[in-house]
Formats: structure tokens, C-alpha cells, sequence
């Protein structure tokens, strides 16, 4: 059985969810957008699913409105839905996945004098290009969806430990994915654990084994040690960058900024402030400087740039304060069984090993490589998209549309959030990915435009010369 739409939105977390709806408020109300993905989960994502409480935004609620035109209407859904939260408020995450959910059924509900959506529970596998130029996509159901134009949203999945190779041995004591099932319950309260990365996905991890009453030792390992820095109670205000896109490297932006940071309150707002720049200044750097930034700098930016809610922060510097949670410095080299537990073996300065009972994956997302999804590899090898020089996702151009293996985009495939990263870098948080699917949908719908008169002209001249 082959579906028709005009717009295939493939995906099933926010980036998804915030295009259709922008879909939804642009096309004309013969439209009709297919959302492909996980019906259950829709607007969720790794980010969203999580039900701990103790799991917050680490932005604040008055920024994180799913639509650019209206920036309070998170917290005007918080008051309607009975939450007490203002727009310097962190509020739980799952909190979050509700009012994406929630707008999205409020979207569908709406269907006078509106496009139509639909949900198509199931996997995009692979796709094709037709003979009209539109893309036919095969889905896990067995169905195929044929499409004028369409858009990727698939996200990241989890990041693999960073080893050649892990022993049959050791393989029962790793948590390689901590999303996938209640792993803490599985942890003797008195052991010690290993988060190997120190970054958001391991804090999260602190505070659940906290919350579970947990009386070890917790040993958290990075190259470089670095934890995500704290937001303050109420946000300075930005500070107007001194960068100008174009000029100067890796080493003058660092200059500047902590020269800014020195003559500041508060060096919060010298990186708040640069946020409107921030794509333009990724743009404007060469290959190689891209390339020297993500080798040298990017742990310090995600450090300084995505930082934990202060309740979370005063959580973790008391765990830290108490010995409960230990910072390492250095590299994972190899694991190796003993006993009850593994032994981790770190290089770095000062080489040691760390006993624990069970290592857990906190290196976060994943790039977002081709070679991980079996849509954007079939997607690849007809050449209807490339990967992006710097492993960072899929090439697309500054409006987000995918590029061939060669040439130019034709305007019917496009990408949103983390897979666009090689061309926008920030792209992850919601106040980036909201602008991102208004100025996609804009695009998208200027296209179907174009075609919708196309196809009319040549019914036109179809009809004069019969």
C-alpha cells in the first residue's frame, strides 16, 4: 500500500514535532504533512522521556516556548495546566514533554481551514527519489509514503564507550545506553560506579543513584574533567558580543571573550550574549579552523554553554563536597574483569584504575553519522545526501537543505537539529531548533508553492493542446 502526502517530517522528538506544527500554521489548508516516527513517544526524544523529577531543563522556562513568535507560551501553559513557574523557573523535563505532546494534539484537534496531519506510526527504512522528483520512503510497517518534499529529523542516539574493543568478560557490567532500562536497580547501594564522561548525561545519572538512596562511591571520567558549569538563580543580562564573524580564528575568539569575561559581572552574560552570533561566527571560519576548534576547544564551550539548573548544580558540588562523587582526569585505555566488578585502567598525567562494580556510558549524543542510520544510508548511496567533512551529521546549505553527493540541492529534502550541526554547530538546544523549523517551514512552503503553479501551468497547456 503506497500513502501520499506532500510534506514526510521524519523523526519522532522535538526538532519533528516543531516543524509540523510550523507546517501546520503556514501550509494551505489542502496540505497534507505525514509525521513518521514513534506515535508514542512523539515530541519526547532522549531528552523528554525521562519521568525523574529530579531530571530539570537546563534552560529556563521563559526561554524554551516551542514557537519563535510567542516566547511565554510555555509558561502561559505551565499556569493553565497548574504549575507555578515563572520564566526563571527550571522545571522537570518530563513536565516539558508533556506541553510538546500537548501541543501537538491541541494541533490536530484544529482541523478547520487547516492542512491535515497525520501519524504514521512506524520507521522510515529507506527512500528513493520518483519520477516527479518527490521521494518515496519504505517503512517498518511494510508501507511505502510517497512525498513531494520532506524533512529529517532523526536525531542522535547514544554515543559508544570509547574503546577498539570491550571483552566478552566485561561486556555484562557496561551500561552502554543509561536511557535504555532502570540499569541503577541492578547496582549494589554500596559499590562504586564509573561514569565514563562528566558532561549533562552524567549529572543526570548522580542524581538518580541519589535519589535511589545510593551510599557509594560515584567516579566520573573525562579527558579534560570538566563539568558542566551552573546557571544563575535569575540570568544577567547578556552582554553585546565584541566578535565579528570573518574575523580572527579560534585563538582570538578565546581572547576576546575572556577579556569580556574580566570587565563583566558576570561571564554568563558575555556567553548569552554571544549566542546571536554564535552560527555566524562557525560559518565564517575555514575548514581547518572548524577543525582546531572542535579538537581544542569545543569540551570548555559545551562546558560554559550548556550548563545545569542551580538546584541541580548545589546537588551536585554536595556530592562532590561529601567524596560520594569523584572527578577523574584523564582517558579510558581498557576495562578488565575482577571479581565482583571491572577495573578500569585510565591513562593520562597520572595513570590508575578505578574498581567498580558496573561502567556507565555518559558520553552523551552521538554524532549524527550516516553510517548509524539506515535511512540516511540508503538516503547516501543513491547520492541524494553527503556527510558533513567534520563528522558532525549530514552537508546541508544555510537554509538547511540537503546536499547531493553533487551539486546543488533541488529544495525537496531538508534537516533539522543535531543532524545539521557541520553547517550551524549550535543546533541543539529549543530556542536554536525553534527559529531552525520556522525558517524550514517558511522554505518549504515557498517550494511547494513554486510547484503546486508548475503543475498548474502545465495542466494549462495540457488542456490547450488537447
Amino acid at each position: 500500500m503506497t500513502m501520499h502526502t506532500d510534506v514526510a517530517v521524519i523523526g519522532s522528538g522535538f526538532s519533528a514535532v516543531a516543524l509540523s506544527l510550523n507546517l501546520l500554521e503556514l501550509l494551505p489548508a489542502t496540505a497534507k504533512v505525514s509525521l513518521v516516527g514513534s506515535a508514542s513517544g512523539q515530541g519526547r526524544g532522549l531528552a523528554y522521556s525521562t519521568q525523574a523529577d529530579c531530571h530539570l531543563l537546563n534552560v529556563p522556562a521563559g526561554r524554551m516556548s516551542l514557537f519563535v513568535d510567542r516566547p511565554g507560551h510555555f509558561v502561559q501553559w505551565l499556569r493553565e495546566n497548574g504549575y507555578r513557574a515563572t520564566d526563571e523557573d527550571f522545571v522537570p523535563r518530563r513536565v516539558y514533554g508533556d506541553y510538546v505532546a500537548d501541543c501537538l494534539a491541541a494541533a490536530r484537534k484544529r482541523t478547520a481551514n487547516r492542512p491535515a496531519l497525520t501519524l504514521v506510526d512506524a520507521e522510515a527504512l529507506s527512500a528513493q527519489t520518483m519520477q516527479d522528483g518527490g521521494l518515496l520512503f519504505t517503512l517498518s510497517s511494510g508501507e511505502l509514503l510517497a512525498s513531494r518534499m520532506a524533512a529529517l529529523c532523526t536525531g542522535a542516539g547514544t554515543r559508544r564507550l570509547p574503546l577498539e574493543a570491550i571483552s566478552e568478560e566485561v561486556r555484562s557490567r557496561i551500561v552502554h545506553d543509561p536511557w535504555a532500562d532502570a540499569w541503577w536497580q541492578r547496582l549494589p547501594p554500596e559499590s562504586d560506579v564509573l561514569f565514563v564522561g562528566t558532561g549533562l548525561t552524567m549529572v543526570d545519572q548522580c542524581l538518580l543513584l541519589k535519589r535511589q538512596g545510593f551510599r557509594g562511591t560515584m567516579h566520573a571520567l573525562s579527558r579534560h574533567g570538566l563539568l558542566p558549569r551552573a546557571h544563575l538563580d535569575r540570568r544577567a543580562r547578556p552582554v553585546e558580543a565584541a566578535l565579528v564573524p570573518g574575523e580572527g580564528g579560534v585563538s582570538h575568539m578565546l581572547a576576546v571573550l575572556r577579556a569580556q569575561a574580566e570587565n563583566s559581572a558576570d561571564w554568563r552574560a558575555v556567553m548569552d550574549g554571544l549566542r546571536p552570533l554564535t552560527q555566524d561566527l562557525w560559518k565564517a571560519w575555514s575548514p581547518r579552523q572548524r577543525s582546531r576548534f572542535l579538537r581544542h576547544a569545543a569540551a570548555f564551550w559545551n562546558a560554559h554553554r550548556h550548563r545545569m539548573a542551580p538546584a541541580v548544580a548545589c546537588e551536585i558540588a554536595a556530592l562532590r563536597t561529601a567524596g560520594q562523587l569523584v572527578v577523574h582526569r584523564g582517558r579510558l585505555d581498557g576495562l578488565r574483569r575482577t571479581g565482583e566488578g571491572v577495573a578500569a585502567d585510565i591513562g593520562g598525567r597520572a595513570s590508575e584504575a578505578i574498581q567498580a562494580a558496573m561502567v556507565v556510558n555518559c558520553t552523551g549524543f552521538d554524532r549524527c553519522t550516516v553510517e548509524a542510520s539506515p535511512l540516511l544510508a540508503s538516503l547516501a548511496a543513491r547520492g541524494m545526501l553527503r556527510s558533513d567533512p567534520h563528522g558532525l551529521g549530514i552537508a546541508v546549505d544555510d537554509r538547511s537543505a540537503v546536499l547531493p553527493a553533487a551539486g546543488e540541492s533541488d529544495g525537496c529534502l531538508y534537516a533539522l537539529g543535531p543532524l545539521t550541526a557541520g553547517r550551524h554547530w549550535e543546533i541543539t538546544a529549543v530556542p536554536d531548533i525553534r527559529a531552525q523549523a520556522r525558517s524550514v517551514a517558511q522554505a518549504i512552503n515557498a517550494s511547494l508553492s513554486t510547484l503546486s503553479l508548475l503543475a498548474s501551468s502545465c495542466r494549462e497547456r495540457t488542456r490547450h493542446v488537447l
